[in-house]
């Protein structure tokens, strides 16, 4: 029984997790591997500066088309907003989304007509006796039920 018991302590140690972004950190809505639920139908999003100056930055936002079974991805649906040229790591959504949806967005650097590529996030978790990953995923947020 105690060589279970080591063997499950060991196992539990072996949690290991870590996430990659390779142009930009969203701050807000957090980068999750499920929707993060934000505090509007109009949210700010907000994401960390770039490191060098004069840049602007490009938001993209894309409905999300349900997966039809539980083993299935959802996928990036069609474009519902997309603003260029913004001066500062943040934007406030004018036009209201609809309310409790799935919603995908990225944002990419702009250098005078030099674009990155979109952000994206790829994770590892690592539980002991299994994990859970995936690479180069867009940004997800769901819109609070209408009120």
């Amino acid at each position: 029984m105690k060589r279970w018991i080591y063997i499950l302590i060991i196992s539990l140690l072996g949690l290991n997790a870590c996430s990659a972004f390779p142009v930009l950190k969203p701050i807000y809505p957090e980068a999750m591997t499920t929707p993060v639920t934000v505090d509007s139908l109009s949210p700010t999003l907000k994401w960390k500066p770039f490191s060098e100056p004069n840049v602007t930055y490009d938001v993209v936002i894309y409905d999300v088309i349900t997966a039809k079974s539980p083993a299935e991805r959802k996928a990036m649906g069609k474009v519902v907003y997309y603003r260029e040229g913004l001066k500062e790591p943040q934007l406030k959504i004018e036009t209201p989304l609809k309310p409790s949806t799935e919603y995908y967005w990225s944002v990419r650097v702009r250098r005078g007509e030099k674009v990155s590529d979109w952000s994206t996030y790829s994770y590892f978790v690592y539980l002991g006796v299994g994990y859970s990953s995936g690479d180069n995923l867009p940004f997800m947020f769901k819109t609070p039920d209408s009120k």
